[in-house]
């Protein structure tokens, strides 16, 4: 099956959605972080959007952003807006969010690093969702079995799984690195909200401990159901704007990517659903036995000199 780059632009060595500018993602890979700049790095679909409400909400003592198409102001997408323009939009106090493998993600001692893992069966499903719902990928009508292909094949945004889990992986008790997974947020999602509070600031953690109304705002906050009501709103409306004084004044890559759909033989985009169930264990409703075998197999040769599938074990 070939399917090499109907998706993708290689840049830099790093495979990127066509509908991204390529003058902002080169821009992205000369970011300089500040001290203790907060930067939230993922391989797509394993949690990086949830996280980034987390963040937020310790940062801003759960209070609400003013609306929905704030979120994407205050946790900009370095990769897709570029250095300059990430930098200047953000509204304070924010974090940054990366796809970018650890060779290339803007580096700094100084700054703080939170990387989600994901079980990768689960990581599949959730982007093969991603791709069918995202006009940009005109794959609303791809199949499952041709998704699959490209997943363990690395022929997608940000290449191959577990090359970009694994170094990640490696680094992870360095003292600017907070790692955890996905499921361990689903397991006990207060517990690791304390821990993410004290990677950011010691004294974030003890606000949290000192005021449990606000701790329990915040959790609130994170929920599945919340957040479904304002991101995939602000999504939508980003991808979705009538309003020309807006869409002016919206950063160079978000005006590439609406002006990229615009362009598009199948222009329809109605509500996007970016926050869809954040389940585990959903790779079971549509992985047939015989795709089954393959993964393992495919996670098999993948991790043969790493214990980084001990994650999932349990």
């Amino acid at each position: 099956m070939d399917t090499s780059n109907r998706y993708y632009v290689r840049i830099e060595g790093v495979n990127i959605p066509k509908f991204f500018s390529e003058e902002c993602f080169r821009s992205a890979l000369q970011f300089k972080p500040k001290p203790n700049d907060i930067i939230i790095v993922t391989y797509p679909k394993c949690g990086t959007t949830w996280m980034q409400n987390l963040v937020l909400n310790i940062l801003r003592k759960g209070k609400l952003l003013d609306k929905p198409s704030d979120f994407y102001l205050a946790s900009p997408f370095l990769d897709q807006l570029g250095a300059e323009d990430s930098e200047k939009i953000m509204i304070r106090p924010g974090c940054y969010k990366s796809h970018l493998p650890l060779h290339k993600v803007p580096w700094s001692d100084d700054a703080k690093y939170i990387y989600v893992a994901r079980n990768p069966k689960d990581c599949c499903v959730s982007f093969y969702h991603h791709m069918k719902d995202l006009p940009g990928y005109q794959f609303a009508d791809g199949a499952f079995e041709e998704f699959f292909y490209l997943f363990t094949k690395g022929e997608l945004d940000f290449g191959d799984f577990f090359d970009h889990l694994i170094p990640w992986y490696n680094i992870r008790t360095s003292k600017n690195v907070f790692f955890t997974t996905f499921e361990e947020m689903k397991r006990d999602f207060k517990s690791l909200a304390i821990k993410v509070a004290g990677f950011i600031d010691e004294n974030e953690a003890k606000y949290l401990n000192d005021n449990p109304v606000i701790f329990e705002r915040i959790l609130h906050n994170c929920t599945f159901e919340e957040m479904k009501k304002f991101i995939n709103d602000g999504l939508s409306y980003l991808y979705n704007v009538k309003n020309k004084d807006f869409l002016a004044e919206l950063p160079k890559g978000r005006q590439h990517i609406i002006a990229y759909n615009e362009a598009l033989p199948k222009k329809k985009c109605g509500k996007l659903n970016f926050i869809r169930q954040g389940k585990t264990g959903s790779w079971q409703e549509l992985f047939t036995p015989a795709q089954n075998e393959i993964f393992n197999t495919y996670i098999t040769e993948k991790t043969k000199d790493s214990d980084v599938m001990m994650l999932w074990k349990n």
